[in-house]
């Protein structure tokens, strides 16, 4: 059911990204074609501009040829009164030749009479004369200014036309007629629809190829995008074990390659931290053994010192009641001679046993030795891994600068390519092309420079957990030499013990042998054990002073042993490759 919904969950994220991708894309290609729609729209303006300025061109000089022939001949328009008149048949044979010679749509002239405004002459029509047509405004004009006057282009019932007019005088001097051309211009607006009809097909293809190449362009990044991000997801959760597969040369490809590098070198360093652990965790336990048996020994040692005081005490009495009979005394040092033996050889079991101590604390300095370099190592591990994220990080920030500069290259060359016009579009298809790859770039770099960053913060973590180890290591082996000068201590003590012990045997043996020098020696004797009684409340409090720092070493050494558990608990939940 995970799984499912993790499934679910993956293919969400992809399909948003899909849409995402694809709408930029998609956005970048309506722009253009915007951008296209635009700028064909000015060319046509222009083209059409230019057209009609050929237009005006042909017609003032078509007008000029009719207006100097008309100037030329004797006869006069406002002579016409009927298509019978010979200036009439004569003028419009030779403007029917002006129409075929310069291939005009119409040419005419147009007269003002009894306030009705009428056609003259007509090429291309028979019953042209007296025929009604009312002036236009462009007409009008051209009777008042006595100027030649270019129409605009304008449709009536016979087409799309483009005029020009040119006033004649009457018998008075006074302007009572035009003399105007027709050209056909019904090209114009038939450029303008197939120029835009043609625009509107393009930018047709283009969105579709656009949205066909954005959705291919979405699903080949998203995909392995996607199973990156499912492995990262696991490693998060502390699964190392999966392993990231993208066979790409492109920046996904190397990113695919550095995550895995980084999670080989993650593996290695939770591998090496779970050893030390281990390592720390089971040398804290035998070192906490060792120092339990030690504690023990030391409370034996001055419970035996106590005893041993207690034993000098009656001997230190036994002497001077010695002093009143010497049967007493001869009895009482048979007592005494029984106990400094066993005292003796109880002094024998602790020195050997203050040897085995010693040897024992020698081992646990130098497995504490061996921790610290373990941590030391493990430290450097860390920190390594530290230099090399945020080197990784240096080269993504470096990656997102080129794809920037790429970014305004590419804009810069799309600005270019839109300057020169139709001889720049397969310019500007590879501009866009390159923009797209800054922008993946751009957007791949950002998605490893969170994923350093998180992996920078989860070593820093690592790092300080190390570091707290180690001076808790290095605290523990201060404490452990402590404890050797200690007991090196005890074993001095020990050893002169038992020479003292030893002093006092030959002295007993020496009294059995010769008894008549007990009584002198009585003094020195009495002087002997006060002291030694002295020494060994000193050996006594000395023991128990060493077993007080016994039970902090101990201490120590459990803390010790809870932090190499804390730190092995908090590598379990790393899961890294058999």
């Amino acid at each position: 059911m995970g799984q499912q919904v993790q499934t679910t969950l993956m293919n969400r994220l992809r399909g948003r990204m899909v849409i995402k991708i694809m709408g930029s894309i998609l956005i970048l290609v309506l722009l253009m074609c915007t951008i296209f729609w635009l700028t064909v729209n000015e060319l046509n303006k222009n083209l059409s501009t230019k057209l009609e300025d050929q237009f005006d061109v042909r017609l003032s000089t078509n007008i000029q040829a009719v207006s100097a022939y008309l100037a030329s001949i004797p006869e006069q328009v406002y002579e016409i009164d009927g298509p019978d008149h010979p200036a009439y048949v004569k003028i419009k044979a030779q403007l029917e030749a002006f129409k075929s010679d310069y291939s005009l749509e119409n040419v005419y002239i147009l007269w003002q009479a009894a306030d009705q405004e009428q056609i003259l002459i007509l090429t291309g029509v028979e019953d042209d004369y007296g025929m009604e047509y009312p002036f236009t405004e462009e007409m009008r004009a051209s009777l008042a200014t006595n100027e030649p006057t270019l129409s605009t282009i304008y449709e009536d019932e016979y087409g799309i036309h483009k005029s020009v007019f040119i006033p004649l005088v009457d018998a008075n001097g006074q302007n009572a007629g035009l003399a105007g051309i027709d050209l056909d211009a019904s090209i114009v607006p038939e450029t303008q629809t197939t120029t835009h009809t043609i625009t509107l097909w393009i930018m047709i293809i283009l969105a579709v190829v656009g949205a066909s190449i954005a959705y291919l362009i979405s699903r080949g990044m998203t995909r392995p995008v996607v199973g990156l991000m499912q492995v990262t997801e696991k490693i998060a959760a502390g699964d190392l074990s999966e392993r990231v597969s993208i066979r790409r040369s492109d920046e996904i490809g190397r990113l695919g390659q550095s995550f895995t590098e980084m999670r080989g070198n993650l593996e290695s360093l939770i591998r090496q931290i779970s050893t030390s652990a281990q390592t720390v965790t089971t040398t804290s336990a035998q070192l906490y053994q060792a120092a339990g048996e030690m504690s023990s020994s030391s409370r034996q040692v001055a419970g035996s010192m106590n005893h041993m005081h207690d034993g000098v005490a009656e001997v230190a009495s036994s002497i001077t009641s010695s002093a009143a009979s010497i049967i007493e005394v001869n009895h009482d040092l048979a007592a005494v001679t029984t106990e400094v033996r066993s005292m003796q050889e109880m002094a024998q079991t602790v020195s050997h046993q203050s040897v085995g101590g010693r040897q024992l604390v020698e081992q646990t300095l130098q497995q504490m030795n061996a921790i610290q370099q373990e941590m030391r190592q493990s430290r450097e591990a860390a920190a390594q891994l530290g230099s090399r994220s945020k080197e990784i990080g240096e080269i993504i920030t470096i990656i997102t600068d080129i794809a920037q500069q790429t970014n305004l290259l590419a804009l810069n060359a799309s600005i270019e390519a839109a300057r020169v016009g139709e001889q720049g579009k397969g310019f500007a298809v590879v501009a866009d092309e390159v923009k797209k790859l800054a922008d993946q770039s751009s957007k791949a770099a950002g998605s490893v420079t969170a994923l350093i960053s998180g992996t920078q913060q989860d070593s820093e973590l690592v790092l300080t957990s190390i570091s707290q180890g180690y001076q808790a290591v290095e605290q523990g082996q201060v404490w452990i030499q402590d404890m050797q000068e200690n007991f090196d201590q005890i074993f001095g003590g020990i050893s002169a013990f038992t020479d003292r012990m030893n002093y006092l045997q030959s002295a007993l043996d020496k009294a059995d042998r010769s008894f008549e020098t007990i009584t002198g020696s009585m003094q020195s004797i009495s002087g002997i054990t006060q002291e030694q009684s002295a020494g060994y409340e000193e050996v006594a409090a000395a023991v128990q002073q060493q077993s007080a720092t016994m039970e902090e070493i101990t201490g120590a050494i459990r803390h010790l042993s809870e932090m190499a558990a804390d730190l092995q608990q908090s590598v379990q939940r790393f899961k890294i490759a058999q």
